[in-house]
């Protein structure tokens, strides 16, 4: 019998994270299955999913939990499975002035319409030609077959009617 671990870690970015992290699992029997990592203000940060045979799994949370030696902030949780409800992929893209609270209100928004987010990705960055700081963001969702793309985009258009939406339909990953 197996088990799927959810792993999320974070530390001073250094050459050798991936690869330290990498080598741990093999040691301890895990397959690694899925990974995000990025680099945020001298950070290293990420999530992975492994999964270990039922009689490994302690032994392997342990381990990573030693990787705190090194430097690393590590939290193990077990996977649970989710309850499937018929929904649709979707990716939306946001542009425009930055502004605080737009995340908020945008995740708001999605949640009051039983969206999930899958990911997001989000910078800001200058605009070309001044010194207007540009937000753009991703968020890759779930969409209950409840909410057509209309009802949703309306929602958004009204919530930030100064970010340019644009909605492309993606093949749903519902793992």
């Amino acid at each position: 019998m197996k088990t799927t671990l959810v792993i999320s870690l974070i530390g001073e970015d250094r050459p050798g994270l991936v690869e330290l992290l990498s080598q741990r699992v093999l040691e301890l029997r895990g397959h690694w299955l899925a990974s995000q990592f990025c680099r945020l203000q001298g950070q290293f940060a990420g999530t992975l999913q492994v999964r270990v045979a039922k009689e490994h799994s302690m032994a392997l949370k342990q381990g990573l939990q030693q990787l705190q030696s090194q430097g690393l902030q590590v939290m193990v949780a077990d996977a649970k499975p989710t309850r499937q409800v018929p929904n649709y992929g979707l990716q939306l893209r946001f542009v425009g002035p930055d502004r605080c609270g737009v995340i908020a209100e945008i995740s708001e928004a999605l949640r009051s319409l039983g969206v999930s987010i899958n990911s997001l990705d989000s910078h800001c960055e200058p605009a070309p030609m001044s010194n207007e700081s540009i937000f753009h963001a991703c968020f890759d969702t779930l969409v209950p077959v409840s909410v057509s793309c209309d009802q949703l985009s309306h929602a958004l258009a009204e919530l930030a009617p100064e970010l340019l939406l644009d909605l492309e339909s993606v093949e749903a990953d519902v793992s």
